[in-house]
């Protein structure tokens, strides 16, 4: 017997409903009108008394057949009782706290009971407990649970003649008697299935009576574009042809056409200025290099152009010549350092604030303070600049200078 909930189904025109069970609020008292919850209040669905007896009153009597559930609900989210250090703990708190939890765990077990579960010794059955599973989807994997509705409609589209596509399986279409047979058709459109025969077969596939179809090998094939004629090997692989150094078989026509041999181009400068063929990793890369560097380039240095000759070292203030014109305003520069002027451990020496191994922020590297229609003026940090090895770690402890015995030389290179 449920100790938390009733269930009472209504007469037409009731609004009383009895219950017994005890509780700590009036609002843990919950009602249910055909699984709908109502809303507790003089003014909402429904009021609680406990005088004479307790029983909820519907403020709308019910019509007559609903089935209405009066369920203890002791709001779990809720903290009826907050003990605070140093306070008097009375009965009636304490009371209040223990029965609030021992509400709470009898209306879980309770709804544990009478949910869907495994059954108990059982072979891992869930076990509905001859309730009714509701609000369930219509199934979509092999194994899903079919529901009322599914089944419906699939029994009356086959009713109807409208089969699901793939629910007839190749044995629901005829039973094959004679042997050597093919379930097809060759009396015209829309003619009934039947069995051929096997000559009826040959005639369809317009293979001759007596022909072996099923075995035989490819001994040779005829020469191609880009194929060796000859005979197969054994494995059964094609051999291509041998074609001239710096070729691909590819295709350059513009629209559909048999693969030709395609120029592979070595050339630095590409003065073939081809629009056909192809060209080499190590020519891409030179002529890019080229074409960046041609722009403006200072070149190593380890001092300025300036009269003065301010060399390379921190907190250095430096200016450079260029000859760009006005092309050199919102241009961009890449900056370097090296170790001397063949450019031994290049670095990039970009300006930027780094973080070194104790903690401290910095400026570090080569800013270009200002660019005109002459000259690049430049600003050597005073805390030098971050290095770091081919692997790509910081060396040191984090921060390298500028000048001789060090990073002495710098280049600036005008990149776009």
């Amino acid at each position: 017997m449920a100790i938390t909930f009733v269930d009472d189904t209504a007469d037409a025109g009731q609004t009383d409903f009895l219950f017994n069970f005890l509780y700590l609020e009036d609002e843990h008292v919950a009602v249910f009108v055909d699984g709908v919850k109502k809303t507790i209040g003089a003014s909402e669905d429904y009021t609680v008394q406990t005088s004479p007896t307790k029983k909820i009153v519907l403020n709308v009597a019910a019509t007559g057949g609903e089935i209405v559930r009066v369920q203890r609900i002791s709001a779990p989210a809720v903290d009826l009782v907050d003990f605070q250090n140093g306070s008097v703990l009375t009965e009636a708190e304490l009371d209040r706290a223990y029965l609030h939890n021992r509400y709470l765990a009898e209306e879980s077990a309770e709804q544990n009971d009478i949910s869907l579960r495994v059954k108990a010794g059982a072979d891992g059955s869930f076990d509905a407990l001859n309730k009714k599973i509701v609000n369930a989807v219509d199934p979509t994997a092999d194994q899903d649970a079919a529901t009322k509705n599914y089944v419906d409609e699939t029994v009356a589209g086959v009713a109807l003649g409208t089969v699901p596509d793939g629910s007839i399986t190749y044995a629901k279409i005829q039973n094959s008697v004679a042997n050597n047979v093919i379930l097809g058709n060759d009396n015209g459109a829309d003619s009934d299935v039947q069995e051929l025969t096997a000559a009826e077969v040959r005639t369809l596939l317009n293979v001759a009576d007596g022909a072996t179809a099923n075995t035989g090998t490819v001994v040779s094939i005829a020469s191609g574009t880009g194929l060796v004629g000859g005979p197969i090997t054994s494995s059964g692989t094609l051999s291509l042809a041998s074609i001239a150094n710096l070729r691909a078989l590819g295709n350059v026509s513009g629209g559909s056409a048999a693969p030709v041999a395609i120029d592979i181009k070595d050339e630095d400068a590409m003065t073939s200025a081809s629009d056909t063929a192809l060209a080499t990793q190590q020519s891409i890369k030179a002529y890019v290099d080229s074409q960046v560097l041609s722009k403006w380039d200072s070149g190593w240095v380890n001092q300025d152009d300036q009269p003065t000759s301010i060399s390379v070292g921190n907190g250095a203030t430096m200016v450079f010549d260029h000859d760009l014109g006005n092309a050199a305003l919102g241009a961009v520069f890449s900056v370097y350092a090296a170790k001397d002027s063949s450019g031994t451990d290049m670095q990039q020496a970009s300006f930027s604030f780094w973080e070194d191994t104790s903690g401290n922020d910095a400026a570090t590297g080569i800013q270009l303070t200002s660019i005109t229609n002459s000259v690049v003026n430049v600003q050597v940090s005073a805390n030098g600049m971050m290095a770091v090895n081919s692997s790509g770690t910081v060396t040191g402890a984090g921060y390298v200078p500028f000048g001789s015995g060090s990073y002495s030389h710098i280049r600036l290179v005008l990149i776009g």
